[in-house]
């Protein structure tokens, strides 16, 4: 890596051969030199801008580690800062968790048979529902049943009547086949 008085100075001679390239383009009419002039100062300024944002975020970092540091050692003053105070709580709370934790078996077993309590009325409730609803389908399939033996009788009546149409229609072609077949007089 260069030095920053390097990168300086080669910045600012970049800078200064586009500018020249670009008067020069410009003064023999040469646009493609002027253009390659103005490409040329732009690069150098945007490696200028490049170069201080560089040593921007280095400066930045540089005071990110030290405010870490700092963060850090204030952490630990206050982890241990803490530390002590849960153990002091530990103690306190050790005696008065031994009858906590009666307390609370008891409302746990309590808390249980009432769960038991609800869990066997909600099946009950949930047994008449099913047996309800079966009842309930049960007739509807009795009525579609029903209903399905009336459709059949009419079909039935409606396909023996043409049948017996059927029949009349074909003794009357045979009636009239035989009227046919007979000579008339003349």
């Amino acid at each position: 890596m260069t030095g920053t008085a390097d990168d300086a100075r080669a910045g600012l001679l970049s800078s200064l051969t586009g500018k020249v390239k670009e008067v020069a383009g410009a003064v023999s009419g040469n646009d493609s030199l002027a253009a390659e002039g103005q490409l040329q100062q732009a690069e150098a300024t945007a490696r200028k801008d490049a170069a201080t944002r560089e040593a921007l975020a280095r400066v930045e970092g540089e005071q990110a580690a030290q405010t870490l540091a700092e963060e850090r050692a204030a952490a630990d003053r206050e982890r241990a800062r803490v530390d002590a105070e849960a153990a002091a709580a530990l103690t306190a709370t050790a005696v008065a968790a031994e009858a906590e934790k009666e307390a609370v078996q008891a409302r746990l077993a309590r808390e249980e048979r009432e769960r038991v309590a609800e869990a066997d009325a909600a099946a009950e409730r949930e047994v008449q529902r099913v047996a309800a609803e079966a009842r309930t389908q049960h007739a509807a399939a009795e009525r579609e049943q029903a209903q399905a033996a009336r459709l059949h009788d009419a079909q039935q009546s409606d396909a023996e009547r043409t049948a017996d149409a059927a029949r009349a229609a074909r003794a009357e072609a045979d009636r009239l086949a035989a009227e046919a077949d007979v000579p008339t007089e003349k």
